[in-house]
């Protein structure tokens, strides 16, 4: 099983960026659909005003003028005639509202009279009043000019009530977001809370069980082979700190290498429960074919983590535990087994285990040689430089000796205890 994956952390940010946005583009809809609607209602009404008073007056303005006209004591209004002189001095003297013009026109379609004109193309208000005493009717134009003013100040009058009623809105929209965010973030947070306690929780537990069987499948190895005494914590020791030292070197160590690597090594023998007692614990000298089965140790363990690795999903500690089981005994010149790697062909886990494996070897007592010191396993390992092992790792390897000779010593008493003894 792996344990690289974390679980999906309900993100605030996310959910806060949602809420916002939905809230602009409600605000957006209101604000517009507010504007929209009141402006068409507010510029209807203006300009239904203004053209009715504008109507009405000039009406009025068309009454009022037809009113004096008839009481004038002429029986005529014709041009040329007393009353119509008197008709035209009316008119010279006369005050309109704005820019209006006065006209009257006969039955028959004379005009009699005019006190000024207008473009054609001017929107005009038009009212008449009939002069019946002279056969005539008297009729006003007023110009539209002022329409326009009007819808600009109508305009001007919606942009502040839009203004000011939009920012009402946005800001109790705000206040109101900011408290559903500030909800919803508390609910996040206790969420959260819950799940990564329960994913520590189960984390801790699945990491200290699946440590639990690595050592147990490893001790269960380690019993069968009597003289390698407590060999494994050796090589656990030895590989971590050969992987610390070679850190800066090699861009794929990280702190999970070093501890997958720490847990990974005590299986590289997993595969020496396969071999017969009668092999494994022989005392003399192995023959060929012997020394053949030996070396399917190799393939069995690895055999057997692959069988635990179908079950699993993507799992980089299993996946390192096969790499050295199968590899610890190649060798950097080609020349070791079981499939003859060689160089950087061999995992990088499997190149540093067996140096932590072969300088054991040599330092542990078996019962068929004596343990070697310190120094001469160093020696004897120098001779394998670029041939047996990675010569930039055994470098290392001889420059943290110091450590890896400390580390021996205080584990020694552990390995006298069985009546094992280790090379002083």
């Amino acid at each position: 099983m792996s344990h690289n994956h974390r679980p999906v952390r309900l993100g605030a940010a996310p959910a806060r960026l949602l809420i916002i946005g939905v809230i602009l583009i409600a605000q957006m809809l209101v604000v517009g659909m507010g504007w929209w609607s009141g402006s068409r209602n507010l510029l209807t009404e203006v300009v239904d005003e203004y053209n009715r008073r504008v109507q009405a007056a000039t009406q009025d303005t068309a009454s009022g003028v037809a009113l004096a006209i008839a009481k004038l004591e002429f029986d005529s209004i014709d041009p040329g005639t007393p009353g119509g002189e008197r008709v035209r001095s009316m008119f010279e003297g006369l005050e309109l509202p704005g820019n209006s013009v006065v006209s009257i026109v006969s039955a028959d379609g004379r005009e009699l009279f005019h006190s000024g004109s207008i473009e054609p193309s001017t929107p005009t208000y038009s009212a008449s009043a009939p002069l019946k005493r002279f056969g005539a009717t008297l009729g006003v134009q007023s110009e539209a000019k002022n329409m326009l003013s009007a819808r600009d100040a109508a305009a001007s009058s919606i942009n502040t009530r839009v203004f000011l009623g939009g920012s009402a809105i946005i800001m109790l929209t705000g206040v109101v977001a900011l408290a559903l965010i500030s909800l919803h973030e508390r609910r996040l947070v206790k969420a959260n809370q819950i799940l990564s306690s329960a994913y520590e929780s189960q984390t801790s537990n699945l990491i200290a069980a699946r440590e639990g069987m690595i050592v147990g499948l490893a001790k269960l190895a380690d019993y069968r082979d009597t003289d390698t005494g407590q060999h494994l914590d050796r090589i656990c020791e030895y590989s971590v700190q050969l992987a610390c030292a070679v850190r800066d070197k090699h861009s794929e160590i990280d702190d999970e290498f070093i501890e997958h690597i720490r847990l990974a090594s005590m299986l590289h023998d997993i595969g020496k429960v396969g071999i017969p007692d009668s092999v494994l614990l022989k005392p003399g000298k192995l023959t060929s074919g012997e020394r053949a089965l030996i070396e399917q140790h190799t393939v069995f363990g690895a055999d057997t983590l692959r069988s635990i690795r179908k079950h699993c999903v993507e799992d980089s500690l299993l996946d390192m535990s096969i790499d050295i089981a199968i590899a610890h005994h190649e060798r950097w010149d080609g020349m070791g087994y079981p499939n003859r790697l060689a160089g950087e062909r061999i995992p990088l886990a499997a190149r540093i285990v067996a140096i932590a494996d072969v300088y054991d070897a040599l330092t542990s007592v078996r019962v068929y040689k004596a343990a070697r010191s310190h120094e001469n396993a160093l020696d004897i390992m120098q001779s394998g430089h670029g041939h047996q092992f990675d010569p930039g790792l055994l470098d290392a390897f001889i420059d943290i000796s110091g450590t890896i000779d400390t580390i021996r010593l205080n584990l020694q008493s552990k390995y006298s205890l069985g009546g094992l003894q280790l090379a002083a």
